[in-house]
C-alpha cells in the first residue's frame, strides 16, 4: 500500500497538466504490486495481485475500448488492482465509480454544460453514436486518474 500515494501524485500531476498517465507509471506500478505480493505473501499475494489487476483492468477495459475512459486510467485501475489485490479491488472499483460520478457532475457544473454532458450520457447509454464535440465546444472531459485516487483511498479507510 505504500506504492499508492506516489503512484497517485505523479499519475494526477501528468493527468492534470498533460491530460496523460504515463505507460511507465502504469506498467512499473503493475509490477511492483505484483512482485510486493509476491515478496510479503508469496504464491497467495500473488495470485490476489493476479486478480486484482485483471479485474480492475477488465472493468475499465469496455470503457476504453468504446472512448470514455482513457488507456491510461485503464492501465492505472489495472495497476492499483495489483497493489490492493482481490477482494479489495471490488471494493476500490465501487468508490471510484462514486468519486468519478461526483467529479464529473462537479465538472459539469462549473463548466456550464450540465444538460450537454447528461444529453451526452444518455446517448451513450442508448448505444448511440456519441459526438467528439459539441458544436464550437468541445466536450467536458473528466481526469478519471483522480477519481480512482479518491475512489482507492475511500475504500481503504473503510
Amino acid at each position: 500500500m505504500i506504492l499508492l500515494p506516489p503512484l497517485f501524485a505523479v499519475a494526477g500531476y501528468t493527468e492534470v497538466s498533460s491530460r496523460r498517465i504515463p505507460n511507465w507509471l502504469t506498467l512499473g506500478g503493475l509490477i511492483c504490486g505484483l512482485a510486493g505480493s509476491w515478496l510479503t505473501a508469496g504464491s497467495d499475494g500473488l495470485t490476489a495481485s493476479l486478480w486484482g489487476a485483471a479485474i480492475g483492468g477488465g472493468i475499465f477495459l469496455p470503457f476504453c475500448l468504446a472512448g470514455v475512459l482513457g488507456g491510461g486510467d485503464f492501465k492505472l485501475m489495472a495497476a492499483v488492482g495489483s497493489i490492493v489485490g482481490h477482494p479489495m479491488v471490488w471494493q476500490v472499483l465501487l468508490y471510484t465509480c462514486f468519486s468519478g460520478g461526483a467529479l464529473a457532475l462537479i465538472i459539469l457544473i462549473w463548466s456550464g454544460r450540465l444538460f450537454t454532458g447528461l444529453k451526452r450520457t444518455f446517448r451513450l447509454l442508448l448505444g448511440r453514436k456519441v459526438k467528439e464535440s459539441e458544436g464550437l465546444q468541445k466536450v467536458a472531459t473528466v481526469p478519471y486518474g483522480l477519481a480512482i485516487a479518491v475512489g482507492t483511498f475511500w475504500a481503504l479507510l473503510q
